[in-house]
């Protein structure tokens, strides 16, 4: 497995300059402690933009491998600094999770994972609030949980990857 090949050729597929270092902004800290340094973060918005793409984006977007699974993880990021609205938060993070399927490599020695993350403040605004407490989006047509962490608390990446095994 060549992990710097597989992130270059993520990095060849964007414009450069949408290329960043941390996946906080916009009033919420998502700390970078603890994930691999060999990773790639996207700039999401400005992605779609310069790609004239008008549908809705999680914010980053983050690739990274994890060694003890021998995956790739692809990990569209979506933040709320106030409360998280139910729908909102799933149509952006399908189509992230279909972005980062366009521009992931394959690789014969790594399987990609997809992995869609929530951070917010003041918690989830959910459509059906007697239904189940729990985010999920339709990926390849599958069900995938969104995970779920409170901005600007100390390590909370690398919390929420762990705590789900892909860390």
């Amino acid at each position: 497995m060549n992990v710097s090949r597989v992130l270059a050729g993520i990095r060849a597929q964007v414009d450069p300059e949408n290329l960043i270092d941390s996946c906080s902004g916009e009033g919420c800290r998502v700390d970078m402690t603890d994930i691999p340094s060999r990773r790639v973060v996207i700039d999401v918005e400005s992605e779609f933009k310069s790609r004239k793409i008008a549908t809705k984006r999680c914010d980053p977007l983050l690739f990274y491998v994890n060694p003890n699974e021998n995956n790739l993880v692809a990990a569209p990021i979506e933040r709320k600094s106030g409360k998280a609205y139910e729908s909102d938060v799933i149509g952006k993070l399908e189509n992230s999770l279909d972005f980062a399927a366009s521009i992931t490599p394959g690789s014969k020695t790594l399987k990609t994972v997809y992995v869609p993350i929530l951070f917010h403040t003041r918690g989830i605004n959910w459509t059906n609030p007697r239904g189940r407490k729990q985010l999920n989006v339709r990926f390849h047509g599958r069900n995938l949980r969104i995970l779920t962490g409170r901005c600007n608390t100390p390590k909370n990446l690398a919390k929420v990857l762990s705590d789900s095994g892909y860390l």
